[in-house]
């Protein structure tokens, strides 16, 4: 579980009322959030909920219908050069030079932002190792694999040393391992005190991930918080999660689940192809007393189980949940 950063007076970005319309949808309806230095805030949302949206007008690459933000203390709709300055951006479609070598891609974006050939070798040379691509740093970013590209966005996106930075699915499409890079990559950001805001559609990446999570539902920001926050919302909220050692049809353990609920328990939820029961408590007794009937349970019905701990509703859950709910 992260912790939440200690809270300064001032967010790294604020948003207040912001909407955008297009002519048949209100694709974000009045959001207003602040993100701090050293936070990283994942916005989930189903497709169509309004998170490329969001991030398209904090990048000033939308103008909003109503409302306003800023970046830095810096108005984002009065000042849009002003405070590009300030934020880095990944995309969801890779902004590279694919006829440019690593080493030129980012060259270029260093003469972009008017860098100097003394502080911006030094920093090239730095990601360049950093994301893993010293070795392939003049290769064409064209022959880079999907995982390749998507850590050379990044560090292009890292040059000017922005204060803040954006993330649109930064995840999508890569493998486990070019996944893991660029998880490590937030991680950093984030011991540099940048303030961070990615969506993405993988729940346990915001949860793995993120300080603070805010759900999007059809433009509306419906829910925030912690995930332990978010997780105290909905029910069940507490049970106990049993692994068990045999694969059972749902049919066969009917019965042995019905004794269970007889001794004031609520519904099991039973995944056979995982082995996987859990088992809302559904009463005020101490949780020390339900392990107890539950083992008692087990032995009685010749269940023989790998084991056995509490259980709080997942991510997933949440989101399903809180969507529903809106």
């Amino acid at each position: 579980m992260n912790t939440v950063p200690t809270k300064p007076s001032t967010p790294l970005i604020r948003v207040h009322g912001l909407t955008k319309a297009f002519k048949k949808q209100v694709a974000v309806n009045n959001l207003t959030l602040n993100i701090f230095p050293g936070e990283i805030y994942a916005l989930l949302g189903d497709n169509g909920a309004g998170k490329t949206t969001t991030i398209n007008m904090l990048t000033t690459l939308l103008s909003p219908t109503a409302g306003n933000f800023h970046i830095c203390g810096h108005d984002g709709v009065k000042e849009p050069e002003k405070v590009k300055q300030y934020f880095g951006f990944v995309s969801q479609d890779l902004a590279i030079y694919q006829e440019l070598t690593a080493y030129e891609n980012l060259l270029f974006i260093a003469d972009i932002n008017a860098i100097s050939r003394n502080e911006s070798l030094p920093r090239i040379n730095q990601l360049l190792k950093q994301t893993g691509l010293e070795d392939r740093a003049n290769d064409l970013s064209g022959q880079f694999s999907m995982g390749m590209q998507r850590k050379l966005s990044i560090a292009m996106a890292l040059l000017h040393k922005p204060r803040v930075m954006f993330m649109d699915e930064p995840t999508v499409g890569l493998d486990p391992l070019a996944r893991r890079h660029v998880w490590e990559a937030l991680v950093e950001l984030r011991s540099q005190n940048v303030a961070v805001l990615f969506t993405t559609h993988y729940l346990e990446e915001a949860e793995l991930l993120a300080d603070r999570v805010g759900i999007l539902h059809l433009g509306k920001l419906i829910v925030e918080g912690t995930i332990s926050e978010l997780k105290s919302k909905i029910k069940p909220m507490q049970g106990i999660e049993i692994l068990l050692a045999t694969n059972y049809s749902k049919e066969s353990i009917s019965e042995k689940l019905s004794h269970l609920q007889a001794k004031g328990f609520g519904t099991p939820d039973y995944d056979p192809i995982c082995k996987r029961l859990v088992v809302p408590t559904g009463s005020n007794k101490e949780l020390s007393e339900d392990f107890i009937q539950i083992i008692d349970w087990l032995k009685k019905e010749e269940l023989a189980y790998s084991k056995i701990a509490t259980s709080g509703p997942r991510l997933d859950e949440v989101f399903m949940a809180v969507s529903s709910e809106s």
